[in-house]
């Protein structure tokens, strides 16, 4: 990716993302820092990649989550937010990109990613590493010492123990075996999760 329209693209994104979720302009970074690992031995397309992830959380700027965020994590994306964020910031990434004069054809992949990116069943259906690497990537930043500080931002502190962290806890236990289908981040995956303490 251009270091110059990195540069545009970050400066247009980081007020809106800082008008959404509690620590989501810090998760995007990270996404982006995941996706950058990825693609050192992986073979996507860092064009499509990187700015998939920087634009792919934006929807939450521009849609109501309390129903997000008072759900269960299990009920989590039966949420309407939750399919909200995707449509919306699917639509706003196009329109980021095309005020940048983005490639059309790379514009359209990148926001049909965006548009699926928190539903790696339908993501695992189709044969494209790219939206793989940014789904994997996103999915990487729940584990680690990083993913915890994330979820106490997000949810608070009170909600990284009892019954929701447990049921939350679950699901990333779940997600290492249907979150990660190269190598590379299933690997990573695992030395995350040991890391924060999961299988403790």
């Amino acid at each position: 990716m251009d270091a110059s329209l990195e540069k545009k693209l970050i400066e247009t994104i980081t007020p809106l993302y800082k008008k959404g979720r509690d620590g989501d302009w810090e998760h995007i970074l990270r996404t982006v820092d995941l996706c950058r690992y990825l693609l050192k031995h992986e073979n996507g397309d860092p064009n499509i990649v990187l700015p998939a992830a920087y634009l792919h959380d934006l929807g939450w700027s521009v849609v109501d989550y309390a129903d997000f965020n008072a759900a269960t994590p299990l009920e989590k994306t039966k949420t309407i937010s939750f399919m909200q964020h995707m449509e919306q910031g699917a639509i706003l990434a196009g329109k980021i990109l095309n005020d940048l004069s983005y490639d059309e054809t790379k514009t359209r992949e990148i926001q049909r990613i965006i548009k699926i990116h928190d539903l790696p069943e339908t993501v695992f259906k189709k044969p494209n590493i790219n939206a793989t690497l940014v789904v994997e990537a996103d999915r990487l930043d729940r584990y680690g010492k990083t993913g915890i500080t994330r979820f106490k931002t997000m949810f608070g502190k009170g909600k990284i123990t009892g019954p929701y962290w447990e049921e939350a806890r679950q699901l990333r236990k779940e997600g290492l075996k249907m979150w990660f289908i190269t190598p590379t981040a299933g690997h990573l995956a695992q030395k995350l999760a040991t890391e924060m303490g999961l299988f403790d």
